[in-house]
């Protein structure tokens, strides 16, 4: 028989009636569980960041919508599981249309293409300057998603739309004139319309370059060739108009001054003694002799 240590205490002591109560240990230890779990997720989901630059748009599960009221710009709180933050760059943006191959946002040739009101067909280089406004940005999740459906919704089909209809209006060569300021003008208008309708706020639309049809194109260089050489020869006709008034001036000069001078020689005929001895050589001697 194994003698009993005084000094060790048995819990619960012999005799007692105590009795532990698992269940509440459980129930406590499930409440310390859901505590820490609670802290992970504030931690790990409760938190977010929005770059400068950027909104932060949220949308709430509970009430299966968008909330109106976008975040701003650092370290923002969210409702974990319950509340998804979804970023929008909300500063100016640019959406390039090129025929040049790795210019534009695709990287195939994506230049707008469209036939002037003389039937030529034109391909238009743009760049299209938007943005997403902060108060916006909400409802353009809401409506039409996130940033790259603003572009495939919104930006390219308007600007495309737009361009086509505007340039039909001009002759082709128009483009590549006086008028190509108004043909951008109206451009920028109308798409600066067509934008708001999708609370998108339209900046500038900048035309880069705008190219002919081959066949088109040797035909308008045939014809500034030709221009050209019109410049050239009414220049040299000018020229010439002036050379042939400066001589007749030189000649009308000469004449007066031919006809001044006979005048003088017939009032002093003594001039004619005076420019002969003031032309002879220096060793020649002269004399005056006698009238008779």
């Amino acid at each position: 028989m194994v003698a009993k240590n005084p000094n060790i205490k048995v819990f619960p002591p012999e005799g007692s009636n105590f009795k532990p109560n698992f269940s509440k240990i459980a129930r406590y230890a499930k409440i310390k569980m859901a505590f820490l779990l609670v802290i992970i997720l504030v931690i790990f989901d409760g938190f977010f960041l929005v770059p400068a630059g950027h909104v932060g748009v949220m949308f709430d599960y509970t009430r299966g919508g968008v909330l109106e009221t976008a975040r701003g710009e650092g370290i923002q709180f969210k409702i974990p599981i319950i509340q998804k933050a979804t970023i929008f760059n909300v500063r100016t943006q640019e959406y390039t249309m090129s025929i040049a191959a790795g210019e534009g946002f695709k990287y195939e040739n994506d230049a707008i293409e469209a036939r002037s009101k003389d039937g030529q067909v034109v391909f238009v280089d743009g760049t299209v300057l938007f943005h997403i406004a902060k108060a916006n940005a909400s409802t353009i999740y809401q409506t039409l998603g996130l940033e790259r459906d603003v572009i495939e919704k919104v930006v390219r089909p308007k600007a495309r739309e737009t361009v086509r209809e505007v340039v039909g209006r001009f002759n082709s060569l128009d483009l590549v004139s006086e008028k190509r300021v108004e043909i951008s003008e109206q451009i920028n208008e109308e798409l600066t319309e067509a934008f708001a309708v999708d609370h998108v706020s339209m900046e500038e639309f900048v035309i880069r370059n705008v190219s002919f049809s081959p066949e088109f194109a040797a035909v308008i260089e045939q014809k500034e060739v030709a221009r050209q050489n019109i410049i050239t020869a009414e220049y040299k006709k000018q020229e010439a108009e002036q050379l042939k008034q400066k001589k007749i001036i030189e000649a009308e000069a000469d004449a007066e001054s031919i006809r001044l001078k006979g005048d003088a020689l017939r009032s002093n005929p003594e001039i004619i003694q005076l420019e002969f001895v003031e032309k002879m050589a220096d060793d020649i001697k002269w004399g005056v002799l006698p009238d008779n």
